[in-house]
């Protein structure tokens, strides 16, 4: 029965990657945009020993934008995506099906997630230095633990009465106000928005990408707990019916 369940799981992983691959544009851009990104922001400082600083600090803040886009723009778009197109109502019809779904949907956004990380690194940590299998392996680990807690989030989100319209709208003005906020705080614009960015994730994420784990245990613990709360808050009420429904 076990093996069963896991067979169905990394099946259904199996069919939730492949699904993204008949999106390549958006794929293409996903990569791209971070990695242009970066090397304009690199052009902009007019610092000729940019490329001698630390990697991860001047990457730190990327590797978090990239986590939070594949979990909200991922992970939870697509969960309200496939209740909206009755695909949860159709096939999540018990509670087994319901952990099916989940752990599925969840395994292939990780994969996708740690994919976008190894590819961030390989094309942006070359001027800086040679690659380092074990510093890549430390700043997916870091950055899956940025992805946890986004996704964290997203679940959160996805229990809202909303429909797939709407969704796009709010988390595309969700990630705009955490970025105007970690752009403006990182300019030390003032005190205010310093405290403010105290609540952003984007700005613990980056924090988390920047200092070993060891060094925010009690951050990671705070997001392991709400992980799990969100875990269980989503099995117990996931919507199943479309917001759109009169059924």
């Amino acid at each position: 029965m076990k093996n069963n369940l896991h067979s169905r799981i990394f099946t259904l992983t199996g069919i939730f990657i492949k699904e993204q691959f008949k999106e390549p544009i958006a794929l293409f851009w996903i990569m791209l945009s971070p990695c242009a990104l970066f090397y304009f922001f690199a052009a902009t400082k007019q610092d000729a020993n940019y490329f001698q600083s630390e990697y991860i600090e001047a990457s730190a803040w990327f590797y978090a934008y990239v986590s939070s886009s594949v979990a909200l723009f991922g992970f939870a778009f697509y969960i309200i995506g496939r209740r909206e197109s009755g695909f949860i109502r159709s096939f999540i019809y018990s509670k087994q099906s319901k952990i099916i779904f989940l752990y599925s949907h969840f395994f292939a956004y990780s994969l996708i997630s740690i994919a976008y990380c190894s590819i961030f690194y390989l094309a942006t940590k070359i001027p800086f230095g040679s690659y380092d299998l074990e510093e890549l392996l430390r700043i997916t680990l870091r950055f899956y633990t940025c992805f946890v807690m986004f996704c964290s989030l997203g679940a959160a989100f996805t229990l809202l009465p909303i429909n797939f319209q709407n969704s796009n709208t709010l988390l595309s003005i969700c990630s705009f106000f955490m970025l105007i906020l970690g752009v403006l705080g990182a300019s030390k614009t003032n005190d205010i928005v310093d405290i403010i960015n105290l609540a952003n994730p984007l700005t613990t994420a980056t924090n988390l990408m920047t200092n070993d784990l060891n060094h925010n245990k009690p951050t990671v613990a705070i997001i392991a707990l709400f992980a799990i709360a969100s875990a269980l808050a989503l099995l117990k009420h996931l919507r199943i019916n479309p917001v759109w429904s009169r059924y």
